[in-house]
């Protein structure tokens, strides 16, 4: 093919080289176009917007192999135009070239590849690809918890390959570390956990030409499941050693905030005092202290209310999960934030009563930490320690 380098629609670029400027046309075309172009490590995606067909020629480097527009296999209408340049037969309207080196990259459908839960397959994903893109769908059923997600790719990805983005249960997933997987294999591991809960849709996205497909699978491992509290009665403030917390006497907070402390403005309050406002926020977290008089095994309780359907703390005791399920405390919902009516405090107990074990306390000072999960409010009244 050939092409005329008319002023009309030339691209020009100069750069620096052995000491010398050289001028090198990117795009000519004998037509008013709209060109866009960008280029890969062996492909070049060429976009056209032509009032009329025309030919554009576009400086490639390379001799193509391979040619796609608009999706499809391109088997003419496209060829080496000089050295180092390729034209294409642009029609009227818009236009989306693809041509490269190499093997023909895969378009439309292609073989889907698996979901694992713990180890076990529970659905397969659709997989499609288009110019310099994959996506991958499906959806899976899942109990409330926290889920650690790992990639593993079907051969080694290249380096320079942008990173995935993995979108799921609404949250998106784009910042990985290489692992050694379970099963042995070399994988992709998010830095964070994602909370999901019931039927979840799942979304990969992944930016590069693929010859073929890059995925083996996708490893879902649980972190934690959620720990339902039990609704409990309120315990005997005046029986001996009970420890008594109050959740305005904090000492601290992080990662989100602030905590508002209620004085007077919510019904039947402990002490005279609460706090609101704990959450939404990643990583919300409120410590409190206490002193342990006599070493020993407690019970652990709280006073809390929220309208929301359920909500999510992490408890840590000196900075450690005091027992199994610690990291994804539920609790319930209470139908609303006892602002006015005393009924929406409800007990709960974490520990030490309803079949849960007991805290076992050295004597001494120690620190209580909550932590939000996820993205909903908890009001908190007041939290006691029984002894057991």
């Amino acid at each position: 093919m050939r092409c005329s380098l008319l002023a009309v629609g030339l691209l020009l670029a100069t750069c620096a080289a052995l000491g010398y400027a050289e001028t090198r046309t990117y795009i000519a075309c004998d037509r008013p176009v709209t060109c866009c172009v960008s280029y890969g490590t062996q492909s070049v995606t060429l976009q056209v917007q032509a009032r009329e067909a025309c030919e554009v020629c576009v400086w490639a480097g390379f001799e193509p192999t391979w040619a796609f527009v608009n999706g499809e296999k391109a088997r003419q209408g496209w060829g080496r135009a000089s050295d180092g340049m390729v034209a294409v037969q642009a029609p009227a309207g818009d236009a989306l070239w693809e041509f490269g080196i190499g093997d023909w990259p895969l378009r439309g459908d292609g073989p889907p590849f698996a979901l694992r839960v713990d180890g076990k397959q529970r659905t397969l994903l659709r997989t499609s690809f288009w110019a310099r893109r994959m996506e991958a769908r499906g959806e899976v059923k899942l109990p409330l918890g926290l889920y650690r997600a790992t990639l593993i790719p079907a051969h080694p990805i290249p380096n320079g390959t942008p990173a995935p983005k993995l979108r799921i249960g609404g949250q998106e997933l784009a910042d990985w570390e290489d692992v050694l997987a379970a099963n042995g294999r070399q994988g992709l591991r998010a830095k964070t956990d994602a909370l999901l809960d019931g039927d979840v849709g799942v979304q990969l996205t992944w930016a590069d030409t693929f010859t073929r497909s890059p995925m083996r699978e996708i490893l879902l491992e649980t972190a934690a499941t959620a720990t339902p509290l039990a609704k409990a009665d309120p315990p005997d403030f005046g029986a001996p050693g009970v420890i008594v917390i109050e959740a305005e006497d904090y000492k601290r907070e992080g990662d989100g905030g602030p905590v508002q402390v209620s004085k007077g403005e919510h019904a039947d309050q402990h002490g005279g005092a609460s706090i609101f406002s704990f959450g939404p926020g990643k990583g919300h977290w409120v410590e409190w202290e206490f002193n342990v008089p006599t070493a020993g095994k407690y019970a652990l309780y709280a006073r809390t209310a929220t309208q929301e359907d359920y909500s999510l703390r992490a408890l840590t005791i000196d900075r450690k999960p005091p027992f199994e399920g610690a990291a994804l405390l539920q609790f319930p919902g209470t139908g609303g934030w006892a602002r006015t009516d005393a009924s929406q405090w409800v007990w709960t107990v974490f520990a030490g009563a309803d079949g849960r074990p007991p805290l076992e306390l050295a004597a001494g000072e120690h620190r209580l930490r909550l932590t939000t999960v996820g993205d909903k409010h908890v009001n908190v009244d007041v939290m006691a320690l029984v002894p057991r």
